[in-house]
């Protein structure tokens, strides 16, 4: 009897290791940009340099430094922490990814057209990303800390408690403590898709396909600002001597520096009807 015992024990011991390890595994995507220096930090774990292709748990604290940004492509979910900031990354009920800012700014852009919603919560907060352009920040008044989650593409449901409020494109929910959840009108900067961006691989391809929601065309179209009124996100801080390291457009995890544009004359001597040159 006793020896039955002991090996039931024994089993669900096991048991529980396996779970715990496989836990400790649960792959929850890839870096897709980095600029400057990020790291990630498992639990009871030393915080370990992230670069180019590397993987992110769900249980990972990923940080950024002052002058750094970084990009991670999670699920079909582009996830972009901005300088200065720590998510909590982890997986929901659905087991869809969650982001939880718990310092600094972060944006979440999801292609999707159907399925389950992951998650970005701020402090008390919660938003439903589902075929979205949201971003969170965490600011502080002498009352505390607050939330704002903001939307720009298609509204992003918000819950904090039993109270729910929805963002329209171009609004934020903000949540600061002690006060109902109420709306404001969105800033007009807003937070850089895309860093020094990593060479882009077919891990990236889905975010860019043509049935999805949000396409390249879609992102890097001009508008729209608050109120602009038109289709795409527009361009973000764009590049230029007060912003140096920002790219022009705003593509979901794939984007590319500048480059100049050369115009060609043509030679009215080569063209039809020029001189000498009859049309047939």
């Amino acid at each position: 009897m006793k020896q039955n015992i002991l090996s039931a024990v024994l089993c669900a011991l096991l048991g529980s290791l396996a779970v715990s390890a496989a836990g400790a595994e649960d792959e929850l995507g890839r870096v897709s940009s980095v600029a400057g220096e990020a790291t990630a930090q498992r639990p009871g774990e030393a915080p370990r340099a992230l670069a180019c292709g590397d993987p992110v748990y769900a249980g990972d604290t990923l940080r950024t430094g002052p002058a750094s940004r970084i990009g991670v492509l999670l699920d079909d979910v582009m996830t972009h922490l901005d300088a200065d900031t720590r998510v909590l990354l982890g997986r929901t009920a659905q087991a869809m990814p969650s982001a939880r800012l718990e310092a600094g700014k972060v944006r979440m852009i999801d292609p999707r057209d159907a399925g389950a919603p992951a998650q970005l919560a701020v402090l008390d907060a919660d938003a439903q990303v589902m075929s979205n352009d949201a971003e969170g920040y965490i600011f502080s008044e002498k009352v505390g800390p607050y939330a704002m989650l903001c939307e720009w593409d298609a509204p992003l449901p918000v819950s904090r408690g039993a109270e729910q409020k929805s963002a329209a494109p171009g609004e934020c929910v903000i949540a600061k403590p002690k006060e109902p959840l109420y709306t404001a009108d969105a800033h007009e900067t807003r937070i850089p898709a895309v860093a020094d961006v990593c060479a882009p691989g077919p891990e990236l391809a889905s975010l860019n396909s043509p049935v999805h929601h949000l396409t390249p065309a879609d992102v890097a179209a001009p508008g729209p600002m608050p109120g602009a009124g038109s289709a795409g996100f527009g361009g973000v801080n764009p590049a230029g001597a007060d912003n140096p390291g920002y790219a022009t457009c705003d593509v979901a995890g794939v984007c590319s520096q500048p480059l100049p544009l050369e115009v060609i004359e043509p030679n009215p001597t080569s063209v039809c009807g020029g001189p000498g040159v009859p049309c047939n």
